[in-house]
């Protein structure tokens, strides 16, 4: 199951710094999550998942997912990683009320919240602590699947696709959505601020960061036919750092300085120099951030 607490920062830098006075604790929202059910922030994590389920990209491809995934009353829906559950909750209205949808996180706070949010739900509903590289379902007994931004935290995406593959019954469906972080681009008017930060996101440190551009290679492998894949772009055009640590549902430029300083495209010295020089320029309007999510749906063979 997806790492979702945010991540403590890996320091390239020695020392620790508050990120703006105004915000506490600092650095909620880094780069990453990790140990959700023992971090203090958790209030912070909710509501910058939350965010990132607004995202006008995230929007689009649950909507192009809810399209081609064509449930029908009755059926069965597995979410692995579903985090706050919001998106499969959305699903369960095409299943009726004899239907299921299942959700499985690493994440038992998340799941609390899960819980409180489908009192209301058109079908019933199941949420378990699980693990996405070893499902505790049995095989062929759910009709359709589903993994949002779940893959890049773990360590085996292939072996998490095979496990989804296996609990599908013939001609189950398979949806994925995900991230591919090597796609970010930082336009603040400053060349050699966006070079380093392109240059950083390229490489895979210790997470497949980049799968989303991956995801159709991932259910071929795992035996299943590719349907239909699409891309959407998420765009962030306006931010005022002071009223706001980072841009919605992303992470903080101090998060992501000392990202850049750990995979040593930043020296430590200049740490606070480019996190002033992209705050500057979103005070005068001149901010501009892209990444693009990649999703896929397939299905299992019917021989």
């Amino acid at each position: 199951m997806p790492d979702r607490s945010p991540q403590r920062a890996t320091r390239g830098c020695a020392g620790s710094r508050a990120y703006h006075p105004s915000v506490s604790p600092p650095d909620a929202l880094g780069l990453g999550y990790k140990r959700v059910d023992d971090d203090e922030n958790l209030p912070f994590l909710i509501a910058t998942m939350d965010a990132t389920s607004q995202w006008d990209a995230t929007r689009a491809l649950r909507s192009w997912e809810r399209g081609h995934l064509q449930l029908i009353e009755g059926e069965r829906l597995l979410d692995v990683g579903c985090g706050l559950g919001e998106a499969a909750l959305a699903l369960a209205v095409d299943l009726g009320p004899t239907g299921e949808v299942v959700g499985i996180d690493a994440s038992a706070e998340m799941l609390m919240v899960a819980r409180e949010r489908s009192e209301a739900a058109a079908c019933p509903v199941r949420f378990s602590v699980g693990d996405a590289l070893s499902l505790n379902e049995p095989g062929r007994s759910f009709d359709a699947a589903r993994s949002e931004r779940t893959l890049q935290w773990l360590a085996d995406p292939q072996a998490a696709v095979a496990e989804m593959a296996r609990v599908l019954r013939p001609g189950g469906r398979l949806a994925l959505i995900d991230t591919d972080w090597s796609t970010l681009r930082l336009d603040v008017g400053d060349d050699e601020v966006a070079a380093r930060v392109r240059e950083a996101m390229r490489s895979e440190r210790g997470r497949p960061s980049n799968v989303g551009s991956r995801l159709a290679g991932l259910v071929q492998t795992a035996g299943l036919d590719v349907v239909a894949a699409t891309v959407a772009t998420q765009l962030w055009t306006r931010w005022d750092p002071d009223e706001s640590p980072a841009p919605d549902g992303c992470f903080s430029m101090l998060s992501l300085a000392d990202d850049l300083a750990s995979a040593g495209q930043l020296d430590c010295t200049a740490t606070d120099r480019f996190v002033a020089t992209i705050h500057d320029a979103a005070r005068g309007g001149k901010f501009s951030m892209s990444l693009r999510m990649f999703a896929v749906v397939a299905a299992v063979p019917t021989l």
